[in-house]
């Protein structure tokens, strides 16, 4: 009987022990403070790959969740503090897919009712993946995901002139400024999503006449920054 006891009692220390080890795949010595240390100089970690849809119904996902998503936004996404936040780097978040221009010359632009597009040769800072025409009007950009525009606008005189902001040739609401007063200042800042391959142009509208920008300060500008 004493001796089944001491059995027991070796049996059971020793799941203990297991359960409280770390787990080690490639490694006899697992890292102290890993749960699981995976050791490998020729394969990596395949986590679960899935669409948009399928990570979006999820029922109550943990904090810190990690899944792949095969469709665009393509990349690593995880859940972080009640939200899918999709894991990118400073260089894809703000540098290829970056774009600023401006008009600093006190350009005379001849507007009509219908719209005219603002050149903007200046100050040009353009990431690898957006470029813009020869006349400097039309930004195109090369890759899909969620931007920042911002832009604004500086005229010698007030004037009772409108402002937007065209993607593909339509006007984007929330980047359209319509004064009901005449102002020197215009100016509007949205998130909008740009599939790859959209145009990017800012315009005046609505008044047949000259509007003057400011000379040797920003008369006009915009920066496009993509954000996911």
């Amino acid at each position: 009987m004493k001796r089944k006891l001491t059995i027991l009692t070796v049996l059971f220390l020793a799941a203990t022990t297991f359960v409280q080890a770390q787990v080690g795949i490639g490694t006899t010595t697992p890292a102290a403070s890993s749960a699981l240390d995976v050791t490998s100089t020729t394969r990596g970690v395949l986590i679960p790959r899935m669409s948009s849809a399928q990570r979006t119904a999820i029922t109550s996902p943990a904090e810190g969740l990690m899944v792949y998503q095969l469709n665009a936004p393509v990349g690593l996404w995880m859940f972080i503090s009640g939200a899918w936040v999709r894991l990118t780097t400073v260089t894809d978040g703000f540098g290829p897919s970056t774009a600023a221009a401006s008009n600093t010359s006190g350009a005379i632009i001849a507007v009509v009712l219908g719209g005219t597009d603002i050149p903007l040769p200046d100050a040009h800072n353009l990431g690898t993946n957006i470029t813009i025409n020869g006349s400097n009007t039309v930004f195109t950009v090369g890759t899909a995901g969620r931007y920042r525009i911002t832009y604004g606008l500086n005229t010698t005189a007030a004037v009772l002139a409108s402002s937007r902001v065209l993607v593909n040739g339509a006007p984007v609401t929330a980047l359209t400024v319509a004064p009901v007063a005449a102002v020197t200042r215009m100016s509007a800042d949205a998130i909008v999503t740009l599939a790859a391959g959209s145009t990017v142009n800012l315009q005046l509208f609505g008044l047949l006449g000259a509007v003057t920008l400011l000379n040797g300060s920003q008369g006009a500008g915009i920066v496009i920054q993509r954000v996911e």
